[in-house]
């Protein structure tokens, strides 16, 4: 309806942003790391004195390992004396909220936006590495100041983002990536360098810096999804390079008619080159470059709502399948890793 009316369906995208928020809200024991974030909640965060998240926020020398915004926030929710699914339901509130209103702010067709969110970001991030979401989605808001040009909105939304997780500082030369001028040509030489660069390892350059970010997560939970991603790379390939297709053929036609298509269109570009440079690092190539890659889900609707009415119809029908085909890669690789299958999947609203 949304895409063949052209209309945008507000009570639509908030019934759907309901329903994510209560699949993830009450989990129980989903997500990699869900066991050991549920132990620190009631065991190791009340124990952290206040006094330790300010030095963490003046960056003065303190042994807290955790960022200081993710403790912080768990503080004032165990504070009302609510168990750990009072915080993952905050933390849901935070992530879908704020991405839903990023999404119907930025996007032709939100509620196509969402579809193409809900695998693998909504499973992965949204559902177990709530760190990373929480940061990640701070930095998806901050494309509103990106737009507006207000560097200290966007500077504060970045400083809240590392509060969540180090990877955020990567979006730090967001702000200015998005005024580079760019077209066809240039897109494709930049992927097809970076696809070069691939089999060198040249961020081994920067290891000592992205070593410093924390990718890995609190526990191993993580850990269990490397194998699954490093067996699905060709799958994440085919994905780039169906994303790097749509900028490069449709680049001129959707810069005309959808406002601001450059600035999300340079973010996407950065982050595909970041994924072939990083490929051969399985960590790297998934959860560094996300916060770049997490723009796609904006962009690819946008391009589809630029194009003429038969041409539209065959590209949104084929993403749909694409996702319904995308579900059953997930589920093969990803998705009993995170305890996400019927038989795992648990939600304390309705019981085991």
């Amino acid at each position: 309806m949304e895409v063949y009316n052209s209309k945008k369906y507000t009570f639509g995208i908030w019934i759907v942003a309901i329903f994510m928020i209560l699949l993830i809200g009450f989990r129980g024991n989903v997500g990699a790391d869900y066991p050991i974030y549920r132990t620190m909640y009631s065991i190791y965060f009340p124990t952290i004195d206040y006094s330790e998240l300010i030095d963490k926020i003046l960056f003065r020398k303190s042994n807290l390992e955790v960022e200081w915004m993710y403790v912080m926030l768990n503080k004032i929710v165990f504070s009302f004396g609510g168990p750990f699914q009072s915080f993952t339901l905050v933390s849901a509130i935070i992530t879908i909220g704020i991405k839903m209103r990023v999404y119907y702010q930025n996007s032709v067709y939100p509620i196509f936006t969402v579809l193409l969110f809900f695998i693998p970001g909504f499973f992965i991030a949204d559902s177990g590495h709530m760190r990373q979401a929480l940061g990640m989605t701070m930095c998806l808001l901050s494309y509103q100041f990106i737009k507006e040009r207000k560097i200290w909105w966007f500077l504060l939304c970045l400083y809240v983002a590392y509060g969540f997780h180090k990877s955020a500082i990567i979006f730090l030369p967001a702000y200015w990536l998005v005024l580079i001028p760019m077209n066809s040509s240039r897109i494709f030489y930049a992927i097809m360098i970076s696809v070069i660069l691939s089999p060198f390892q040249v961020y081994n350059l920067f290891s000592s810096f992205l070593g410093s970010l924390n990718l890995q997560d609190v526990s191993n939970g993580y850990n269990g999804y490397i194998g699954y991603e490093d067996k699905a790379s060709s799958f994440m390939d085919g994905t780039m390079i169906l994303n790097s297709f749509l900028l490069i053929a449709y680049d001129r036609l959707a810069c005309k008619k959808i406002l601001y298509y450059e600035y999300m269109r340079n973010i996407v570009v950065l982050g595909i080159c970041l994924y072939f440079i990083f490929r051969d690092n399985p960590v790297f190539s998934t959860r560094l470059v996300g916060v770049y890659i997490g723009f796609a889900c904006i962009i690819i609707p946008n391009i589809i709502g630029s194009l003429k009415l038969n041409m539209k119809r065959l590209w949104h029908l084929f993403f749909v399948c694409f996702m319904v085909f995308y579900y059953f890669v997930f589920a093969q690789f990803q998705g009993n890793a995170g305890r996400f299958t019927p038989e795992r999947y648990t939600n304390f609203l309705w019981g085991n």
